[in-house]
């Protein structure tokens, strides 16, 4: 693979090093080799690559992303067109390329996956028919996490005024109980139930779907403090958020999804950001 005249100092001569855990970067992105076949001038330390060994860079890099289900599979691709009731023209049309390029993304025995940008447009397709409102600035800083890279944005983030409420799977007498945890342990019969907690770990609510509504609401359990109109962020298991502002809490409720297919197995974490009365008054 080397063994010849370095091009840089012309009298040293180029010889295979391996590199363990070598960072560098495939299309733009960081990734990290267990073992890098390198070449190495025994002369001036210049640094050679050989095009079969950076070609299998690329592919351990296109596998870990499979693993991880960074990108979406042949099938994923597949089953979302088919879900929305389109034909490959018309997904083709909506995501700005030809229609070979849908054929050849859904083909099982394709050789390279999507391009990352188309990726990522599809992913929104699915989810904006899926959740209806979604931020597409904070999806993005989600889906760019999944790749190694944290990407700093100025823009609007939970204040003084927001709690965090993570959900949880609990039997239904958890909310009935002071003490949940012996009263768990002998009710394993009891209908399950997801709850929302406050990270002192109070029940602040219940999570509900209106299937004759197709909403997705929280009702308050415990109101610590003082929810009246709020800006929601909802985090689903996947990783997606979707954020509603102004949102009145209406007979101890708020909705959280409306028109949507999203459950309350499949919220992770709720962020609730109380607005102040002139903060209404100006939005209005």
């Amino acid at each position: 693979m080397f063994n010849y005249i370095c091009e840089e100092c012309g009298q040293g001569t180029v010889r295979e090093k391996i590199f363990r855990h070598y960072h560098t970067k495939i299309r733009g992105y960081p990734f990290v080799v267990d073992e890098a076949r390198i070449g190495v001038c025994d002369k001036c330390e210049a640094k050679h690559f050989n095009a079969k060994e950076t070609k299998r860079w690329e592919e351990l890099y296109d596998q870990q992303l499979q693993n991880q289900d960074a990108y979406l599979s042949a099938s994923d691709i597949r089953q979302v067109r088919e879900s929305l009731g389109l034909t490959v023209e018309s997904l083709a049309y909506l995501v700005g390329c030809t229609r070979q390029s849908i054929y050849n993304w859904e083909k099982t025995d394709r050789e390279k996956p999507q391009s990352r940008m188309a990726d990522l447009l599809i992913k929104l397709i699915r989810d904006s028919a899926q959740f209806r409102e979604i931020n597409v600035i904070e999806f993005l800083i989600e889906q760019a996490k999944k790749l190694g890279i944290d990407v700093a944005w100025p823009g609007k983030t939970a204040g003084t005024n927001a709690i965090r409420l993570k959900t949880k799977s609990v039997l239904e007498e958890y909310l009935k109980s002071s003490n949940a945890e012996l009263r768990l342990a002998a009710a394993d019969q009891e209908r399950k139930i997801i709850v929302a907690e406050s990270p002192t770990q109070d029940v602040i609510g219940l999570l509900q779907f209106d299937f004759e509504r197709a909403n997705l609401s929280l009702n308050i359990v415990k109101d610590n403090i003082g929810l009246r109109t709020v800006d929601v962020t909802v985090i689903t298991v996947q990783g997606q958020e979707c954020s509603r502002q102004g949102v009145q809490v209406e007979n101890g409720a708020i909705v959280l999804l409306s028109d949507t297919a999203t459950y309350e197995r499949d919220i992770r974490e709720i962020i609730l950001e109380r607005k102040e009365a002139n903060q209404i008054e100006i939005q209005r």
